[in-house]
């Protein structure tokens, strides 16, 4: 489902996706470090010299395993956005709670 089409929390999660999520990447080093390591293991690949299709083979593996890679890192992101949802949620019901408790304590004091 696209973020058009979607509820507002979809919408939310694709701009964070695709805006805040970039800033991020570009500012934390071990992900840039672990991408420059991306960047040297497939020079090296290309100076393999493999013959067409043993490239095909291991541009079909390398995208599978970045296709299971996103897939992963966008169900983390929805499922800890989730969590942080209910988890204020129920802080909330828990204050609303303790609100109420404060008020009937009130009354019972009078």
């Amino acid at each position: 489902m696209g973020a058009r089409d979607g509820n507002l929390l979809d919408i939310l999660m694709e701009e964070r996706i695709h805006k805040g999520l970039e800033k991020a990447l570009n500012d934390n080093e071990l992900y840039q470090s672990v991408q420059k390591e991306v960047d040297e293991a497939i020079s090296e690949l290309e100076k393999a010299g493999l013959s067409r299709e043993q490239n095909k083979a291991v541009d079909k593996a390398i995208s599978a395993a970045n296709a299971s890679g996103a897939t992963y890192g966008a169900t983390a992101y929805r499922q800890g956005f989730n969590d942080g949802i209910k988890l204020i949620s129920e802080v909330n019901q828990i204050s609303v709670t303790n609100n109420i408790a404060n008020q009937q304590n009130l009354i019972v004091d009078k």
